[in-house]
Parts: structure tokens; sequence; C-alpha cells
């Protein structure tokens, strides 16, 4: 009985994501055309992760430790555990930023070419690729975006909640760029989508937690691996406390 409750949910959430998706794909692709017209793609996505996490009756807590600037940018840094990062930063974030994600997404039918238009990509393995996405990264905080990049460059932990180990990409962006840092806590996504099994996906409530920036102001490369390591506590601890308070 269990299993076809789980089965019924999985098949219920996965409707409200695509259908969600499907709702807003014709306005999407319309305001691909101009650049002018991009700045409606986000509340058009919020409007999406929106109806997915409400029809499916998820409450997601967001908690900021800081009021972010109107006048300032930030690279945020999120822990990634789950696929369903994205829907919920989508939700959560403050209007007009930039995913850095992996270049696999662009291969993506409909969601790839809406991806490349709007946010920034990276082949791993190729190092003339990731000197054109730091550039590009360094462009949109320029132009006034905010950047998301995922510290840990994919989901690649076996043992959760325990991060895996930092990229330096995103700490060497905001300190050439002179850009604060936001360390960002996603405590729970991975207990309702674990990311090798998604048969088992299951409700939990959500939390995101954006923690205080850390300027970069007076930093140079060489302070890049101390940035990355307290970036790398400050999520870690948030996540202890979090899986502590649910025992």
């Amino acid at each position: 009985m269990k299993k076809i409750l789980q089965r019924l949910y999985f098949i219920w959430m996965a409707w409200w994501f695509v259908f969600g998706f499907l709702l807003i794909l014709p306005f999407i692709l319309l305001i691909l055309q101009r650049e002018k017209w991009h700045k409606y793609y986000y509340p058009l996505t919020w409007f999406w992760a929106k109806m997915f996490y409400t029809f499916n009756l998820i409450p997601v807590r967001k908690v900021w430790h800081f009021t972010p600037s109107k006048k300032q940018q930030y690279v945020y840094c999120p822990n990634h555990f789950a696929f369903l990062d994205i829907p919920i930063l989508t939700l959560t974030m403050p209007a007009f930023f930039a995913f850095v994600g992996l270049h696999d997404l662009k291969k993506i039918p409909v969601f790839g070419y809406m991806y490349r238009k709007i946010h920034i990509t990276v082949d791993r393995a190729s190092a003339r690729d990731r000197y054109a996405t730091f550039q590009k990264s360094k462009e949109a905080l320029t132009n006034g975006k905010n950047l998301v990049i995922f510290p840990e460059g994919g989901i690649w932990t076996e043992d959760f909640p325990k991060l895996s180990a930092f990229k330096e990409g995103p700490f060497r962006i905001a300190i050439e760029t002179q850009v604060p840092i936001v360390p960002v806590t996603i405590p729970f996504n991975w207990k309702m989508m674990p990311v090798f099994d998604y048969k088992k996906l299951a409700w939990h409530r959500q939390e995101v937690i954006f923690h205080e920036p850390i300027p970069t102001k007076g930093m140079t490369l060489k302070d890049t691996k101390a940035l990355q390591q307290q970036t790398y506590e400050v999520i870690n601890q948030q996540l202890r406390a979090s899986h502590q308070s649910k025992k």
C-alpha cells in the first residue's frame, strides 16, 4: 500500500512540475526573442515554482540573515543535494539572477534553449569553456545580475547531508569582482527527492537559509582557499544544526 501511495504521489508531483512548465512555456519562448524582455522571465518561472510547491502542499520556509541591497550584486553559493534545488531557488531567490550550471543542461530539449538564453553554462572538461564562463559570469555581475553557483560543482555526495569538496570557481569570481559571497543552506531537499532514486520522491517540508554575506573587498586570489573554506564551514554547520534539530 505504501509503495502504491508513493507512486501516486510521484505522479501527482511530476504532473504539477510538467504542467506548470508547459503553462508558462509559450510566454517564455516569446520573451526570449528580445533581450529587453528577459526581465519578465523571472516572475514567470517564480509562478511555475510557486505552483509546484503549492499544489503539492509543501511548505517552504525562507530564512534571511541579512537584507540584500538592490545596489549590490552577490555570488550565492548553495549546497547541491537534489535536482529540486533549481525550483526551490527559483522560488526564494531575489529576481534577476543567473545560475551557473553544467553545460549538459543546455542539451535538454526546450529547457536547454531557455537555460542558455538566461543562464550560464560551463564545460569543466574544457579550459577554453571554463575561461569563457568566467568572463560571462563577471559580465553578468557587471550588468547587475546576481549569480547562483553550486560550489560542489554538481551532486556528488552519496552520504547525505555531507558536503562534497568545493570548487574554486565561484570564489575566484567573487574575489576578482570584489562581490560578496552569500552561503546558502538547503537542508532537506534530498529527503524529498533522493537523487539516485527518483521513485522514492516523498513529501518533506523545505527550507532555504541565506546566511550573512562574506565580504571580498581587499581580497586577492591568494585568499581563495580561505574564502572557500569559510563558506564551506558556514553551510556545513547549518546542515548539522538543521539535522540535529530533526532528531
